[in-house]
C-alpha cells in the first residue's frame, strides 16, 4: 500500500507552535522542481472509457434565494466528448477555485423508460479512472461517489443554512462546498447547534464514497473583540478519533457514511456562542493515498487512478446490502495490478487486516419506500487551489453490466489451477510439459444496449507453447449459437492476439475465449522453477471497458517420470455379485522415492472418473495398488477400468486398462400355488403361501441378506427376510419358503412376491386367493371298477366290484353331485365296449355318456360334521352300473367318470 508522511497532530492555541504545525505540515508537500503534465496532456493521454451518450443529466447551476432575491451558484460538471483532443468521453467536475460539481445517472427517459439509474435490488459492479489534479499538495477538495434518493433530484447538492444573518436579513440556504465534497452538510452557520439540524444540509436518503484530496482539522478561530482576524471557517471533518482515540483518516483518504443522518457527525462549539464546527465520522477508511498524482511525476500515464466499486443485494426480506472499494488496482494501461497491493476495503479479507471486514450497509437510509430504483452520480469540489478533477466510465451496470472472469485448467493434471495472485497459499504448480486451457468468460448480466463489438487484445502468458493442434488452431470462441476457431496464425510476432468479439447483450449473453498450450520452461534436465506472471487482456467496446489477467502460476521440471504396471490380468471375468481385484506396482522410471506419505488413484469406471487417495512409504521408490470390482455395483455386462495414478508433485503415469465381464445369473422364486385359485376357509384353512427361492445356476449362497416382498391387493407390502438365525453364513443352493396370512377378508384376493438378494430382484409370482366362509370338499379314488364276468349272448347289467368310496364334505354349504362317463374301450383292441355306464335308481335308469346325471345333493354341514358317503345306500343293482349288449367282446374295458361337485341355492 502507497503511503504519504503524514502526521496525526495535536492542535495548541499559541501563535508560534500554529506557525510551527503549519511549517512540519507543509514540509510534506516539497516538491522537486520538475513540470507536471498539462491538463491538456492528461486528457490527451486519457485511457480508455466508454461512450457516455445521454446517460447523465447535470444542473448548470444551483438556486439559492437571499432576501427575497434569487441567486445562484454554478455547477461545473460537464461532458468532454472524445475528439482529437481526447480518445474517450470524460466528464470534468471542477477547473478553478471554490467550484462545486454535480453529475448524475439520467434514471429515466421518455422514450426508453428506465436509463442510468442504481438498482438496489440487483448485485452491481461501477469502473472508472478518476483525476484529481497534479499534486495532493495543490489539489482540490475531492470527490465522491453518491446514491441517493433526495426529493431535489438532479438538483441535490450540500447546502449550508445561516437562519440569522446580519443586519436582520432572512435566514439563507446555500449551495457549500469545499469540505462537503458536494454531498455532506456543509458548514457556515454560527445557529446550527446540534447534528439533526446540521445533516439537513446533506444531499439526502443517501450513501457517499469519499476521495477526499484534503485533510480538514481546522477549529474556527474568529471571535469578535477576542480574535475578530481569525477563521471563520467550519474546518473539522477529518478530525475526529476513532475508537481508540486515533485520528480517524490522515492525509487524502477514502471513507463512505450516510451524508443525511445525523450520527454522521459530531457537534462541537468554540469560542461559544459565536461559531459552531462538526466533525465527521469516516467507515471504513483508506489513508494517506496519492489521490492526486505522486511529487514529481512528469507523464501523464500517472494522473489518472483506476477505482472500482462493488455494491451486493441485499437477500430476499433484508434490507443490509454489502460495499466494497478499490482504489488503483489498475495501471494507465490497464494492467492490473497484483492483488496484494490493492489499496480497498469491504473484501472481507481480514487475514490481512480488520480493516478488510465486509461492509454491511443498510438500505433503510435511503427511504426507498418501496422503490428500487435510485440515483447515483458524482460530486466534487474545489477550495483555494485551482483544480481540475475529471472521471472516465469504464463500465456503468445500467447500461451494459458485464461479469468478467478467467481461469487455467491443467489438463494433464484433471483439475483447475488457483491464481497465484489472488491465493497464494494455494497449490498453483503445473509440471513441465502439461497439457493447459486458459479460459476467458464474459457474461452481460443486463443492461441498455448491448456493449458494441468488442476489440480484444491478449498478451499470452510468458513459457507457454501455443502450439497449432491438428486442424492449425490454438483455441476458439464459444458464443451461445456458434464455436469460432483461433487460428495459430492469430498470434501476433510480439505474442499477443487480437480478436474482435461479437457484441454482448440480451440474446448473446455470454462469450467463452478458449485458449490451448503447454507448459515449456525447456529441457527437464537443466531446466529450474519458473514463475509465470498473470498477463493483460483488454476488452474495448462502446458501452464497456475491461480489463483482466489471466492466473499466475508456477512450472517445474519433471525429474521423473512415474509408472505403474498390473500384477492381475488385464481381461476378467466374474458372476453377479462376485468381486475381482485388480492389482498393480507404482513406481518411478530412475527409481525416486515418493517424497510424501500418499499418491492419488484414479479410476474411469465406463466413462466416470473418481480417486482414491493411497498411502505410501515416503522413503520407498515403489508401493502396490489394488482396486475391488463389484460385480453388483457394476452391473451384468462388458466393462472398461481405466487406472492411473498421480503423486504429490502432481505427476501422472501412465494409463492401464482393465476390461471387466460381469456374467449374469438371476434369482428365481417359484411355487406350485401359483398356476391356480387357492380357496381357504375362514377360521378353518391357514392361509399359508409356499414356495422355493434359488439362483438359475444353482450357485450356492447365504440367506443373510435376501428379502422376500409380499404385496397383498397392491397396496398391503410386507417384508419376510430370509434368515438361518442357526447358521447365518451357512450355504445352501435352495430355500424353501412360506408365509401365513392369518388376516385375510372373505373374498378374492391377488397376492404378489418378488425377492431380492439386496442387489437385484427375482421375477414375480402371483397367487390368487379365496377366502370364504363355505366349503364344499369331494373325496373320491383314482379308480373304480366293475366286476369281472363271462362272454354271455344276452344283455345284462354288470354291479360294481367292492366297495365304491365317493364322498361330500360340507360347510354351510349346498351342492349337488353329478357324475358323466366316457365310453369304455377295449385296452387291445382299442375298440369300445357293446354297452355304456349309466345310473339307476328304483328302476330308473340314465345313460352318464348321454348327460351328466346327479347322483347325490346336500345342505348344510358343520365343522364336526362327517362327509356324506355318496354310495352308503346303493344296493348292488343300484347306483352306477355297467350294461352291456349281447356278444360283448372279451377284453379289459377302460374309461374316465368325471364327478361335477357344485355349491346351489339351498332348495334348489
Amino acid at each position: 500500500m502507497k503511503t504519504h508522511n503524514y502526521q496525526a497532530t495535536v492542535c495548541f492555541l499559541a501563535t508560534f507552535l500554529m506557525g510551527l504545525f503549519v511549517i512540519i505540515l507543509n514540509s510534506n508537500y516539497v516538491e522537486a522542481a520538475t513540470t507536471v503534465p498539462s491538463t491538456s496532456e492528461v486528457y490527451s493521454h486519457a485511457p480508455n472509457g466508454m461512450d457516455l451518450s445521454d446517460y447523465f443529466e447535470f444542473p448548470t447551476d444551483h438556486v439559492y434565494y437571499y432576501n427575497n432575491k434569487q441567486s445562484s451558484i454554478p455547477d461545473t460538471a460537464s461532458i468532454i466528448s472524445k475528439s482529437s483532443s481526447n480518445p474517450t468521453d470524460i466528464i470534468q467536475m471542477t477547473n478553478g477555485t471554490n467550484q462545486i460539481a454535480s453529475i448524475w445517472g439520467r434514471p429515466t427517459d421518455s422514450v426508453k423508460g428506465d436509463y442510468n439509474y442504481f438498482d438496489v435490488t440487483k448485485n452491481q459492479t461501477f469502473s472508472m479512472w478518476m483525476y484529481f489534479g497534479d499534486s495532493d499538495a495543490k489539489s482540490g477538495e475531492g470527490m465522491a461517489f453518491v446514491v441517493q434518493n433526495d426529493n431535489r433530484g438532479a438538483d441535490a447538492i450540500s447546502t449550508y443554512t445561516d437562519p440569522k444573518p446580519l443586519f436582520g436579513a432572512d435566514p439563507i440556504t446555500k449551495p457549500a462546498g469545499l469540505e462537503s465534497l458536494g454531498v455532506w452538510a456543509g458548514g457556515g452557520s454560527t445557529k446550527i447547534i446540534n447534528t439533526t439540524d446540521f445533516a439537513l444540509g446533506a444531499i439526502q436518503n443517501s450513501l457517499a464514497i469519499e476521495f477526499d484530496s484534503q485533510l480538514n482539522t481546522s477549529i474556527p478561530t474568529y471571535a469578535p473583540i477576542l480574535n475578530s482576524s481569525g477563521s471563520k471557517t467550519d474546518d473539522y471533518f477529518d478530525a475526529l478519533p476513532d475508537s481508540s482515540g486515533v485520528q480517524q483518516v490522515i492525509g487524502p483518504h477514502i471513507a463512505w457514511n450516510y451524508p443525511g443522518i445525523k450520527d454522521t457527525y459530531q457537534y462541537f462549539n468554540a469560542n461559544s456562542p459565536y461559531y459552531s464546527y462538526f466533525g465527521m465520522n469516516h467507515n471504513n477508511p483508506i489513508r494517506n493515498q496519492y489521490l492526486a498524482s505522486q511529487a514529481g511525476y512528469t507523464t501523464a500515464d500517472n494522473a489518472w487512478k483506476h477505482v472500482t466499486i462493488m455494491y451486493t443485494a441485499p437477500p430476499s426480506g433484508s434490507t443490509i446490502g454489502q460495499l466494497r472499494y478499490i482504489f488503483d488496482d489498475k495501471k494507465y494501461d490497464g494492467t492490473v495490478r497484483p492483488y496484494k497491493d490493492w489499496d480497498q476495503r469491504g473484501d472481507g479479507d481480514t487475514s490481512i487486516s480488520s480493516d478488510h471486514k465486509i461492509i454491511n450497509i443498510d438500505l433503510k437510509n435511503l427511504n426507498l419506500n418501496g422503490a428500487t430504483k435510485v440515483r447515483w452520480g458524482i460530486t466534487g469540489t474545489t477550495g483555494s487551489y485551482s483544480n481540475t478533477q475529471a472521471v472516465i466510465f469504464e463500465s456503468i451496470p445500467a447500461i451494459a453490466d458485464v461479469t468478467t472472469s478467467t481461469s487455467l485448467y491443467d489438463n494433464t493434471q484433471e483439475r483447475d489451477i488457483p491464481d497465484a495472485d489472488r491465493h497464494p497459499d494455494d497449490d498453483h504448480n503445473v509440471n513441465n510439459g502439461d497439457s493447459l486451457r486458459f479460459d476467458y468468460d464474459l457474461t452481460y448480466n443486463s443492461g441498455l444496449n448491448g456493449t458494441g463489438q468488442i476489440t480484444t487484445t491478449m498478451d499470452l502468458p510468458k513459457h507457454v507453447d501455443f502450439t497449432a493442434d491438428a486442424d492449425g488452431n490454438v483455441g476458439e470462441i464459444e458464443y451461445k449459437n456458434k464455436t469460432v476457431k483461433i487460428p495459430a496464425s492469430s498470434i501476433n510476432s510480439d505474442g499477443t492476439i487480437d480478436l474482435t468479439l461479437n457484441s454482448l447483450n440480451d440474446d448473446m449473453n455470454s462469450i467463452k475465449i478458449h485458449l490451448n498450450g503447454t507448459a515449456n520452461i525447456g529441457d527437464n534436465s537443466t531446466a529450474k522453477s519458473t514463475t509465470v506472471d498473470p498477463a493483460h487482456t483488454s476488452y474495448e467496446s462502446d458501452y464497456y471497458t475491461g480489463d483482466v489477467m489471466s492466473p499466475g502460476f508456477n512450472i517445474n521440471p519433471v525429474t521423473d517420470t512415474l509408472k505403474i504396471e498390473s500384477t492381475s490380468d488385464l481381461k476378467q471375468t466374474i458372476k453377479t455379485g462376485k468381486q475381482t481385484t485388480m492389482s498393480g506396482k507404482i513406481s518411478y522410471e530412475k527409481g525416486s522415492t515418493f517424497g510424501a506419505d500418499s499418491v492419488t488413484v484414479h479410476t474411469i469406471i465406463d466413462g466416470v472418473k473418481s480417486s482414491t487417495t493411497l498411502g505410501v512409504d515416503a522413503t520407498s521408490k515403489s508401493a502396490t495398488y489394488g482396486l475391488i470390482g463389484d460385480a453388483s455395483e457394476l452391473g451384468d455386462g462388458d466393462h472398461t477400468i481405466e487406472v492411473y495414478v498421480s503423486d504429490a508433485s502432481h505427476r501422472f503415469s501412465n494409463h492401464i486398462i482393465y476390461n471387466i465381464t460381469v456374467e449374469d445369473k438371476k434369482l428365481v422364486i417359484s411355487s406350485d400355488m401359483d398356476d391356480y385359485d387357492n380357496t381357504f376357509v375362514k377360521d378353518v384353512d391357514t392361509v399359508e403361501l409356499t414356495g422355493t427361492l434359488k439362483y438359475d445356476d444353482g450357485s450356492p449362497f447365504t440367506l443373510k441378506g435376501n428379502t422376500l416382498k409380499w404385496t397383498v391387493d397392491g397396496d398391503q407390502s410386507v417384508s419376510q427376510p430370509l434368515i438361518d438365525s442357526d447358521n447365518p453364513d451357512n450355504m445352501v443352493e435352495s430355500t424353501d419358503f412360506s408365509k401365513v396370512f392369518p388376516s385375510l377378508d372373505v373374498g378374492k384376493h391377488v397376492i404378489t412376491l418378488q425377492a431380492t438378494d439386496g442387489y437385484k430382484l427375482s421375477n414375480t409370482l402371483t397367487f390368487n386367493v379365496t377366502v370364504t366362509e363355505e366349503s364344499l370338499t369331494l373325496y373320491s379314488e383314482e379308480g373304480y371298477a366293475f366286476k369281472t364276468v363271462n362272454r354271455s349272448d344276452m344283455s345284462r347289467v354288470i354291479p360294481r366290484a367292492g366297495k365304491w368310496n365317493l364322498s361330500v364334505d360340507s360347510l354351510n354349504a349346498s351342492w349337488k353331485l353329478s357324475a358323466k362317463s366316457t365310453a369304455l374301450i377295449n385296452t387291445t383292441t382299442g375298440l369300445p365296449i357293446t354297452g355304456q355306464m349309466i345310473y339307476r335308481t328304483d328302476n330308473n335308469e340314465q345313460s352318464l355318456e348321454t348327460n351328466s346325471v346327479e347322483i347325490g345333493s346336500g345342505s348344510g354341514g358343520t365343522v364336526n360334521s362327517d362327509p356324506v358317503d355318496i354310495t352308503k345306500n346303493w344296493s348292488d343293482d343300484e347306483g352306477i352300473l355297467l350294461r352291456v349288449q349281447p356278444d360283448t367282446s372279451q377284453g379289459t374295458y377302460q374309461g374316465v367318470i368325471t364327478w361335477t361337485l357344485t355349491n346351489t341355492m339351498p332348495n334348489e
